[in-house]
């Protein structure tokens, strides 16, 4: 996050511009509340509130990194604490050095100087506490922002995306084709048809409701997906082949609706559609350490496999969508090696969206 005080030069021109108005209050104060010579009041308002104000610059520093939302309130209570210690003894030491080097002649001064050390305490750790909560309340506000932006591209994502995501996922082609091989099993085979066609009607019925959600249970993706190979069996028969490896205690979990589909899609267009050997897909999900992981593999030919397979519409999408739901919480890989190609999402089990 950029410094508040250096987003641009009006906030730079407005910031200084503010401690030279309380400069000038002070002074003020100063000239009816001592005898002291006018010359020094101002050099001792100057000095002290301008070292205060670039102070004030690098707390900024400490504000940012310090992630207080995650600790407990004591803990946050001692790092403030020390930290005002650290920035009273760099300003009021700095101050004072300062001015007894312009002021070692006058008397009443420095005498002055070291009778106000108790109310510099106290005006150094109001201002403290101000500049603190600014910058806390600038952060806070930031990522409210930041959440309401990404509320705003998820659902327009969402809105664009419906018609791709009907003509990719419940596209002409894949009912066509589907529907010729289900006519022609009709005849040769009517309860496998039958048994076929419940699975279409299911798929499609999971899909058009899957739009409407955000999230779904991980179950329903993988059963849906189960139907997805099964349509697709039917159609490239011994030349499909696939698995699944699926922890039971990842399937109760949340994930995106419609993650898994786009990764299976992309591995039946890039494996079985361009191969002239019989293809494997390997589906493993696993849960640990926090994070539930999908690893998406399916054999494929360099030799006529057609263009980048790992650039494709679909894991553009699953990319956008993820840093969506998770920020940088969220990972997605692929990989080539032997003669396979390996998608590999990784997302927080436990992460509730917009919580």
């Amino acid at each position: 996050m950029n410094h508040p005080i250096f987003l641009n030069y009006r906030t730079c021109f407005g910031y200084f511009a503010g401690w030279m108005f309380v400069t000038l209050v002070q002074a003020v104060l100063m000239c009816f509340t001592s005898d002291l010579n006018v010359e020094v009041i101002i050099e001792d308002a100057l000095i002290f509130n301008l070292l205060f104000a670039c102070c004030a610059i690098f707390l900024w520093y400490p504000v940012s990194f310090n992630h207080w939302q995650n600790k407990s309130w004591s803990h946050n209570f001692t790092i403030h604490l020390i930290q005002l210690c650290l920035w009273l003894s760099v300003w009021l030491g700095s101050g004072y050095l300062l001015m007894r080097l312009l002021a070692e002649d006058d008397e009443i001064y420095l005498q002055y100087l070291d009778l106000s050390i108790w109310w510099r305490i106290a005006k150094g750790t109001s201002f403290y506490i101000l500049t603190t909560l600014s910058y806390y309340l600038y952060i806070y506000v930031g990522r409210l922002k930041e959440k309401a932006d990404n509320e705003l591209r998820l659902n327009k994502l969402i809105k664009d995306g419906e018609l791709n995501l009907l003509k990719s996922q419940i596209n002409p082609h894949f009912l066509f084709n589907s529907l010729n091989s289900l006519n022609a099993l009709i005849i040769k085979n009517p309860e496998r048809a039958s048994e076929m066609l419940t699975a279409l009607s299911d798929y499609l019925r999971y899909t058009v409701l899957s739009m409407r959600r955000q999230t779904s249970d991980l179950e329903d993706e993988v059963n849906n997906i189960k139907r997805y190979l099964s349509i697709e069996k039917l159609r490239f028969g011994d030349k499909l082949n696939y698995e699944f490896h699926i922890d039971p205690a990842c399937l109760p979990l949340k994930a995106p609706s419609m993650l898994l589909q786009p990764l299976l899609e992309n591995a039946v267009k890039y494996g079985v559609y361009e191969s002239t050997e019989a293809v494997s897909i390997t589906v493993i999900i696993t849960n640990e350490y926090g994070s539930l992981n999908v690893e998406v593999s399916n054999d494929f030919d360099p030799d006529y496999t057609k263009g980048a397979i790992g650039s494709g519409t679909g894991l553009k999408n699953i990319a956008e969508r993820l840093s969506l739901f998770y920020g940088n919480k969220a990972a997605l890989h692929t990989k080539t090696a032997d003669g396979k190609f390996t998608v590999t999402v990784n997302i927080p089990s436990n992460f509730e969206y917009l919580s």
